[in-house]
C-alpha cells in the first residue's frame, strides 16, 4: 500500500487535537505527508475555536487533551447545527474500553488506540472524509431541491406559505392518528415537495383562469412522476417519494399517476391529500377567490368516499373544528 492509494484530491482540512509528546511522531507529520491541510491545536478551547472557524472536514481529538477534554469538544461539536456534520475520531489508549464507549455516548464516529499505527491512521481518515464529502454532496442537492419546491410553490399561489399551513394541517391530523414524531416529519416535508413536478408544466397551464383543455390537464397530470424523480437524491427518498408520487391518487381509484384505490394508497399520501384539498380551497387561485372554511368542509364531506379517505376525512374535520375559535354571543 503507497501513500497514493490513501490519499484524496483535493486534501481535506482536518484538525489534531493532541498533547504534545516529544517521543512519538506527531500524527499532522503522516497526514501532511499525504496532502491534508492539518490544523493544530494543543488544548480543548482552542480546537473549539479552530472548528467554529476554519471548518474541518474531520476532527481527530486525543481523549486527554486539557481545558475543554474531548468528550466534551465533541458534544458540542455535535450539538451545534454548523458543525454537526463534522466527523470526529478519537484517539484512545489501548486499554480504552470505557474511553471508546464514552465517545459514542457524545456522538463519536470512530476510535483509534495508541500507539498509532500510520497505515490505518491514513485509511480511517481517508474512508471518514469520503463518507463527509458524499453527505455534504447530498446536502447540497437536497438544498437545490427543496429551493426549487418553494420557487413553484410561489409561481403557483398567491399566497407564500401555502405549505407550512398545508404542513400544519397534516401534522394535525396525524398526531390525531397517533403517528410517530419521525412520520410527522416525513409528513412535513411532502407538503414542502408534493407539487415540486409541477416545475415541469408550462406557465401559461400553470396559472390558467379558465377551464383546461384535455392536453393541458394531462400535462399536470405528470407532476407527481416528476416530483418523484426530482426527489430520488433525498436521504430521506424511501420514505418521501410514495407522498410525492401518490398525492393525487383518489379513494375510489379515479386518481393519478397510478389509480390506485382505498387503502392501497399510503395513508400518509391519504392524509397530505386532505391537508392539501382543504388549504388550496382557502387559497386564491388564478381561477377563482378563497372559499370559505364552511364550503372548504362542505366539499370535503362530499367527497369522502369517493376522492378521500372517509375515516381520515371525518376525523380532519373533528381536528379542524377543535381549533377554531368559538362564536361570540
Amino acid at each position: 500500500m503507497t501513500s497514493d492509494d490513501l490519499g484524496l484530491v483535493p486534501g481535506a482540512r482536518i484538525l489534531v487535537a493532541e498533547r504534545h509528546e516529544p517521543a512519538t511522531r506527531p500524527i499532522s507529520d503522516y497526514l501532511e505527508a499525504i496532502g491534508h491541510t492539518v490544523l493544530v491545536a494543543r488544548d480543548g478551547e482552542e480546537a473549539l475555536k479552530r472548528i467554529r472557524r476554519d471548518d474541518p472536514e474531520l476532527a481527530i481529538l486525543d481523549v486527554g487533551i486539557p481545558r475543554l477534554n474531548a468528550y466534551q469538544l465533541c458534544e458540542r461539536g455535535k450539538n451545534h447545527p454548523t458543525t454537526r456534520g463534522i466527523p470526529v475520531m478519537m484517539l484512545v489508549s489501548s486499554s480504552g474500553q470505557d474511553e471508546k464507549l464514552r465517545g459514542l455516548e457524545v456522538g463519536a464516529e470512530d476510535f483509534l488506540t495508541r500507539p498509532v499505527n500510520k497505515l490505518e491512521l491514513l485509511a480511517r481518515v481517508k474512508s471518514l472524509i469520503r463518507v463527509k464529502r458524499l453527505n455534504d454532496q447530498v446536502e447540497t442537492t437536497e438544498n437545490v431541491i427543496f429551493g426549487l419546491a418553494r420557487m413553484v410553490e410561489n409561481k403557483v399561489s398567491q399566497a407564500s406559505s401555502d405549505s407550512e399551513r398545508m404542513s400544519e394541517y397534516a401534522r394535525r391530523l396525524g398526531q390525531a392518528l397517533g403517528l410517530t414524531e419521525e412520520d410527522l416529519e416525513i409528513l412535513r416535508k411532502g407538503a414542502l415537495l408534493h407539487d415540486i413536478g409541477k416545475i415541469a408544466v408550462r406557465e401559461e397551464v400553470l396559472l390558467k383562469s379558465g377551464k383546461l383543455t384535455a392536453e393541458e390537464y394531462n400535462e399536470i397530470k405528470l407532476h407527481p412522476e416528476v416530483g418523484e424523480r426530482i426527489c430520488g437524491p433525498l436521504r430521506c427518498a424511501d420514505l418521501v417519494l410514495p407522498i410525492i408520487r401518490h398525492h393525487q391518487e383518489r379513494w375510489d381509484g379515479k386518481g393519478y399517476p397510478d389509480g390506485l384505490r382505498g387503502e392501497q394508497i399510503p395513508l400518509l399520501a391519504r392524509i397530505l391529500s386532505i391537508a392539501d384539498a382543504y388549504d388550496a380551497m382557502l387559497s386564491p387561485r388564478p381561477y377563482r377567490p378563497p372559499l370559505s372554511p364552511e364550503q372548504a368542509e362542505e366539499n370535503l364531506r362530499m367527497g369522502a368516499g369517493s376522492q378521500w379517505d372517509p375515516h381520515l376525512v371525518h376525523l380532519f374535520l373533528a381536528v379542524i373544528r377543535e381549533r377554531q375559535p368559538a362564536a361570540v354571543a
